[in-house]
């Protein structure tokens, strides 16, 4: 009897390694937003979409299923623009449509990429007015 109980303290031991650092290691890739959108099952515009405010990104991004980016909200421009620098990323190309500016980035520190325009991307930045928004790998359901 001791040695099923001594097995089976072992397996719930290992099984709460494998886990627990997977589930701590969970936060949000661009802090100091107002709300974030995480995208599951699908790295594409065919996405779920989770929408969080500030308060409940956290939660939210440790319960979701199939991860495959996030994108966040920001006040300013510059805020959003200053991830690029965080994440040590280089500008690969931008892009003008109407009022809004996308700058696209590659960056050795966050996840793997789209490929856009023969190039992977893993850091998009969009600006409109005083305001921006970051995601990764891209933004998706529009700025």
């Amino acid at each position: 009897m001791t040695r099923f109980f001594t097995a089976a303290l072992c397996a719930l031991l290992s099984l709460a390694l494998l886990i627990a650092p997977q589930y701590l290691d969970k936060r949000v890739l661009f802090e100091g937003a107002e709300s974030y959108i995480f995208y599951t099952q699908s790295a594409s515009s065919q996405a779920q979409m989770l929408f969080a405010d500030a308060k409940d990104a956290l939660s939210v991004k440790r319960s979701a299923s199939h991860l495959t980016g996030e994108s966040a909200r920001f006040a300013s421009a510059e805020q959003a623009l200053a991830q690029a620098e965080k994440y040590g990323a280089k500008l690969l190309f931008t892009q003008q449509t109407g009022d809004v500016t996308d700058y696209y980035y590659f960056s050795p520190h966050l996840g793997a990429g789209v490929l856009l325009r023969g190039q992977t991307v893993n850091l998009h930045i969009s600006v409109r007015g005083e305001s921006g928004c970051a995601g990764s790998p891209v933004i998706f359901g529009g700025y």
